[in-house]
């Protein structure tokens, strides 16, 4: 898992309640003050804009005091004003044209934060416009938690299998958790089963290290098998830690001096991973590329004289 990152996160919190609002307040629907009254006579007593933006950490406050006073009418009304007017994935939300499509281009996350194994990118179909290859998945389930079902840090642009593997299931830490650092929690390493390693990528098996705090959401999405058929990877890195040393990157440098700023440049392209976390939602494994680099590097593997 990788965290969702933006620098705006706010502002396109505050953008996805205000089409939220137009589209409640539309002439044939007109559902915002019956909807907006209902949590402002109810548990927090807080606004349904508040309900919208409200961060991660404030959510789960949110999830706890209206679960315990929604009542069954409320829930099967709350599903029904999400299943008419907001579920549709190509659905345009009040008068911007704002789509899923769009949220997930507007955070800028390429890949799947659950398994960091797949894309996300939206496509373009000219003037159809954008079409998603994502979907969305719902951290604290639509099904049971209605009245957080378009609240914009309870929506995780995730790939179809992640999505489908998790699916109602409820996990502990959501992409958008700024409690703790997952680049922490979550170490790659490998094992080597024979002295043939580097001519057999079989004899390479790659390993999850995890804090106890991230355990259940690596077993709920399957992350672990998932990613024991990425030992190619790893032996990939492992014969380049064999091949480059510190003089062959500078010469690689030297050579292209138009091509690269640095050598840590040389290095990005080379190994096809950068040492930056921030940039992991941008390639597909780039954590568990990152890692193995980090480990290749201060086993002294790499770039030896």
């Amino acid at each position: 898992m990788i965290e969702i990152h933006h620098t705006d996160i706010q502002k396109l919190a505050l953008e996805h309640y205000e089409a939220i609002e137009e589209q409640l307040r539309k002439k044939r629907i007109n559902k915002f003050d019956t909807v907006n009254n209902w949590f402002l006579n109810n548990g927090l007593r807080i606004n349904l804009k508040d309900v919208i933006i409200a961060p991660f950490t404030e959510l789960k406050k949110i999830k706890e005091s209206y679960s315990r006073v929604a009542s069954q009418e409320d829930i099967m009304y709350l599903k029904k004003v999400y299943n008419n007017y907001f579920s549709k994935s190509n659905t345009f939300l009040g008068t911007k044209e704002y789509t899923s499509a769009k949220l997930v281009k507007s955070l800028g996350i390429r890949v799947c934060p659950y398994c960091n194994r797949n894309y996300i990118n939206n496509i373009e179909y000219g003037t159809k416009g954008l079409k998603r290859t994502s979907q969305l998945d719902h951290f604290f389930s639509k099904d049971k938690y209605p009245f957080l079902a378009m609240s914009f840090f309870n929506l995780i642009p995730s790939c179809p299998s992640c999505n489908h593997t998790k699916h109602n299931k409820e996990i502990p830490l959501s992409p958008y958790d700024q409690d703790h650092n997952f680049d922490e929690l979550l170490k790659f390493d490998y094992r080597i089963h024979s002295s043939n390693y580097l001519n057999d990528e079989n004899e390479i098996e790659v390993m999850i290290i995890t804090d106890k705090i991230i355990k259940k959401n690596i077993e709920i999405l399957g992350l672990e098998s998932q990613y024991k058929i990425h030992n190619d990877v790893v032996f990939e890195l492992v014969k380049k830690s064999k091949m480059y040393s510190v003089s062959q990157i500078r010469e690689i440098k030297n050579n292209f001096p138009d091509l690269f700023n640095d050598e840590d440049e040389v290095l990005r392209v080379v190994f096809g991973t950068g040492l930056n976390s921030s940039d992991f939602n941008k390639r597909p494994l780039s954590k568990l590329q990152r890692d193995i680099f980090l480990k290749l590097q201060n086993q002294q593997g790499l770039f030896k004289q």
